[in-house]
């Protein structure tokens, strides 16, 4: 049931103290935010969904008919209750204030998405439901895209015109012989090699690890990727990888430059993601050298980003710690069930 907006902004004070005085935003929020852009992003999320992917997303769907709303909100946006009742709760609110058909996407935080279509026909659970075994709950962007191709709404992200692909491969070529070089000078003695790797996720309080440790590691790691990149099979024989292979390159390269510094805890997680960001376009490339799908955009393995990205979240509990959720790869999966899938 639709309610005037009149009332909803009476009711949903009392009516829904989860939502509207536990939150950080409220649905009214949302509403607002929608009157100048179909994508509505609170200001905390902005690292979650940068401008410049909601800018492009909001493009995609202006216009559209059935109309397409999106927006991402904080987790704490759920309020009370299971996080399917409180977004469900929060979602079918938004829907009375809007009192508009469309389909609805509401993204909480890195927690949960939730969909609904109003006087359309249009299977959102499933859809939704299916892009989530490609996306991890950290990759809203993808997730998102994934959501409007299915939902046929153009637009879909694609690589550089074909009339830039020369350019970039120089590009790359002078920036491979520069990196390469740099590579040379701070590769390892013959003595030395991997430490075990536990990328810095944010600190639990059973975890004993300190910065100077974390920043250790993503040394290590951002020197693994590299290696990765230069032992990489990413020809150029036909097959338009530049786009892909360039911002495999970049990400090393801004990655190379925050390590080489003395980065605080924050900056170190920027650079996790941003060579988490580099491999994932590096197996873009390959994948379209080797004729198959490309991969969905998944973390590294939590135990060694060696092992590739991952395949699905898992919740672990260390021996003597609390349990948090983190993404395996197929065989860390497959070793933690017991060898069942």
């Amino acid at each position: 049931m639709r309610w005037p907006a009149a009332l909803l902004l009476v009711a949903i004070s009392w009516a829904l103290p989860g939502v509207a005085m536990a939150a950080e935003v409220s649905p009214l929020d949302v509403v607002e935010g929608w009157k100048t852009s179909p994508v509505y992003v609170d200001p905390t999320q902005q690292a979650l969904l940068p401008a410049v992917d909601a800018e492009r997303l909001a493009k995609r769907v202006a216009g559209h008919e059935p109309a397409i709303r999106i927006a991402v909100v904080p987790t704490a946006a759920l309020g009370l209750g299971t996080k399917e009742e409180a977004a469900e709760r929060f979602v079918d609110t938004v829907v009375d204030v809007q009192q508009a058909d469309g389909v609805y996407l509401v993204v909480f935080g890195g927690s949960i998405t939730w969909g609904s279509a109003v006087g359309v026909d249009t299977p959102i659970d499933e859809i939704l439901t299916d892009e989530l075994t490609k996306h991890s709950r950290s990759d809203p962007v993808g997730l998102l895209d994934g959501v409007l191709d299915q939902l046929k709404v153009p637009g879909s992200p694609g690589g550089s015109p074909g009339w830039l692909w020369p350019l970039v491969i120089v590009l790359v070529v002078l920036l491979g012989l520069g990196l390469g070089l740099r590579w040379w000078k701070r590769r390892p003695g013959k003595d030395e090699g991997p430490a075990l790797y536990r990328p810095s996720y944010d600190v639990l309080p059973d975890e004993a690890d300190t910065l100077d440790e974390r920043r250790k590691l993503a040394r290590e790691d951002v020197t693994r990727f590299g290696e990765e990149l230069d032992a990489a099979d990413v020809r150029l024989d036909g097959v338009d990888t530049a786009s892909d292979v360039q911002a495999a390159i970049d990400a090393y390269s801004e990655a190379g430059r925050v390590v080489d510094g003395e980065p605080d805890d924050l900056r170190l997680r920027g650079v996790r993601d941003t060579v988490a960001y580099g491999r994932w376009r590096l197996a873009k490339a390959q994948a379209l050298i080797a004729g198959t799908p490309a991969p969905a955009r998944r973390a590294a393995c939590f135990f060694d980003p060696a092992h590739g990205m991952s395949v699905t979240d898992w919740m672990y509990t260390p021996v003597g710690g609390r349990a948090r959720e983190i993404p395996v790869c197929g065989s860390c999966q497959q070793r933690l069930s017991g060898g069942t899938r």
